[in-house]
C-alpha cells in the first residue's frame, strides 16, 4: 500500500506541475497572438486565435507528461478511462450536454449583471460558425476532458475518489480565467465528474463538453433573434433546463454509482495539492486574469 501511495503521490507531482505548464504556455501564446495582431489592422479571429491556444497550451504540455510518465497505451485506457461505452449514454451525453448550456447561463447571470458583462463571441457568417464549432466546440472538448476528467480526475481517484472530483472540478473553472463564468464551469465539472464515473468513459464527457459548447455558439450567433423576442427565449430557456433535468434524471436512474475510493482522507489529498507552488502559481496567474477582465 506505501508503495502504491508513493507511485500515485510521485505522478501527482507530475500532474501539478503539468497544470502550471498549461496555465503559463496558455498565457503566454495569447500574449503572443496579441502582440501579432497589434501590427495588422484586423484581429487574429476568435476562432483562429483559440485553434492555436488550444494546440500549444494542451498538446505540449500533456505530450512531455505522457513521455516523463511513460504511459502506455494500455494503461492509458485503464487509468483515463479511455473506454468505450453503450451508445445510449452517447445520446444521453449529448442531451444533457445541450441543456446543460442554458443552466450554465442562468447559474451565471447574477455574476454578470453584478459585473455589468455583456461581452460574448459571436460568430459572424456561417462560414465562421462552421470553423468555430470544430475550434471552439471539438477542440476543447477533447483536451480539456482529457486533462481534468481523463489525467487529472483518473489519477486522483486512485487515492480518493471525492478529493478527485472536487480538484478537478474548481481547476477546470480557475483555469478558464473567467469570472464571469466562473459558477457555470463549477457546475459544469461536477457533472462531467458524475458522467465520466458512471459511464466509466471519457469518451461521453466528450460529447457532453462538444453539445454543450456548441449549443453556445449557436445561441451567440442567433443572439439577435432572441434578444427582439424575449417571451419565445422565456420559453426556449426553460425548456433547455427542463431537457437536462429530465436527460440526467434518466442518465442517473440507468447508470450505477462506482465505488468510492478513499486510500487517503479527502482534506489531506486536497490540502496536499491545492497547497503546493505549481498549483498556488496556477490560481495566482487566474486571479490575475480574472482582475485584468474586471478591471
Amino acid at each position: 500500500m506505501a508503495t502504491v501511495y508513493l507511485k500515485t503521490k510521485q505522478k501527482l507531482r507530475g500532474i501539478r506541475w503539468m497544470l502550471l505548464a498549461v496555465t503559463v504556455i496558455n498565457v503566454l501564446t495569447v500574449l503572443v497572438l496579441q502582440m501579432i495582431g497589434s501590427f495588422f489592422d484586423g484581429a487574429i479571429p476568435t476562432y483562429l486565435g483559440a485553434l492555436i491556444v488550444g494546440l500549444c497550451a494542451y498538446v505540449i504540455p500533456i505530450s512531455i507528461y505522457a513521455r516523463i510518465d511513460g504511459v502506455t497505451a494500455n494503461a492509458a485506457a485503464e487509468r483515463f478511462y479511455l473506454k468505450p461505452c453503450r451508445w445510449w449514454m452517447f445520446a444521453l451525453a449529448a442531451l444533457m450536454g445541450v441543456g446543460f448550456q442554458f443552466v450554465m447561463i442562468v447559474a451565471d447571470l447574477p455574476l454578470n449583471m453584478l459585473f455589468n458583462n455583456a461581452t460574448s463571441y459571436t460568430p459572424e457568417s456561417p462560414a465562421e460558425l462552421a470553423a468555430a464549432i470544430f475550434v471552439i466546440g471539438i477542440i476543447p472538448a477533447i483536451f480539456e476532458e482529457f486533462l481534468f476528467r481523463g489525467i487529472v480526475l483518473g489519477s486522483m481517484s486512485e487515492l480518493n475518489t471525492r478529493a478527485a472530483a472536487l480538484f478537478s472540478t474548481v481547476m477546470f473553472a480557475l483555469m478558464h480565467g473567467d469570472v464571469y463564468s466562473l459558477i457555470g464551469y463549477i457546475l459544469m465539472g461536477i457533472v462531467l465528474a458524475s458522467v465520466v464515473r458512471r459511464t466509466d468513459s471519457l469518451y461521453a464527457a466528450m460529447v457532453f463538453h462538444f453539445t454543450n459548447n456548441t449549443m453556445a455558439l449557436l445561441l451567440g450567433y442567433f443572439n439577435s433573434e432572441l434578444i427582439y423576442a424575449p417571451t419565445a427565449t422565456i420559453k426556449l430557456f426553460a425548456a433547455g433546463i427542463l431537457e437536462f433535468a429530465a436527460a440526467f434524471v434518466i442518465f442517473i436512474a440507468l447508470t450505477k454509482r462506482k465505488e468510492q475510493n478513499k486510500k487517503i482522507k479527502t482534506s489531506v489529498l486536497l490540502g496536499q495539492n491545492f497547497i503546493s507552488i505549481p498549483v498556488l502559481l496556477c490560481i495566482a496567474i487566474a486571479a490575475a486574469e480574472i482582475l485584468i477582465r474586471i478591471l
